[in-house]
């Protein structure tokens, strides 16, 4: 069993991620369609369809998240999306091709493979596995929604210092700064 405040921490978060991540897809169709072209594992025809498709099955997640009936649905689909995200990276890591872009945020700031992502997978995977668990039944009270306001603002904090980091450490190399 867990907490509610666990359960709900890590619900919003990931509610927030897909969102964000979805939202990102959709205000930058074409980059992400040549992202989803660059992993070179679906055939010319399926790009576009699956580019099309992969940001609105992010926002219907993120939104199932949210209403407590299909929460554990929209949990039990991060998994196989979330594994399809780690078996393309990985795909492409195997290949020894590294410089091309995550696709995780169709923004303006690349994210080149690395195998920090498959890291960050992972652990995105394990959270949405917990909130496969029994709920502890008990009242929330004013501190628990405190405690879940500060722990989706440190972990937004985290999670966009590992993208910079994701995003500046392969440059850094060149410089010798990181081996």
């Amino acid at each position: 069993m867990i907490d509610p405040v666990v359960e709900l921490s890590i619900c919003f978060a990931l509610a927030l991620l897909f969102a964000a991540a979805a939202w990102h897809k959709v205000s930058d169709r074409v980059r992400f369609g040549a992202t989803v072209g660059a992993y070179s594992l679906l055939p010319p025809w399926l790009v576009s369809p699956v580019a099309h498709v992969l940001p609105w099955l992010e926002a219907c997640i993120a939104v199932g998240l949210l209403y407590p009936p299909t929460r554990s649905a929209a949990a039990l689909a991060v998994v196989p999306l979330l594994m399809l995200y780690t078996i393309a990276i990985a795909a492409n890591l195997a290949r020894g091709r590294r410089e091309i872009d995550c696709g995780c945020f169709a923004s303006s700031a690349r994210v080149p493979l690395s195998k920090w992502l498959l890291l960050r997978n992972g652990i995105l995977i394990v959270a949405s596995c917990l909130l496969l668990l029994p709920i502890r039944t008990r009242a929330l009270v004013w501190v628990d929604g405190a405690t879940i306001v500060m722990t989706l603002a440190t972990l937004s904090l985290l999670w966009a210092s590992g993208q910079r980091l994701a995003q500046t450490g392969p440059a850094l190399r060149h410089f010798g700064g990181v081996r």
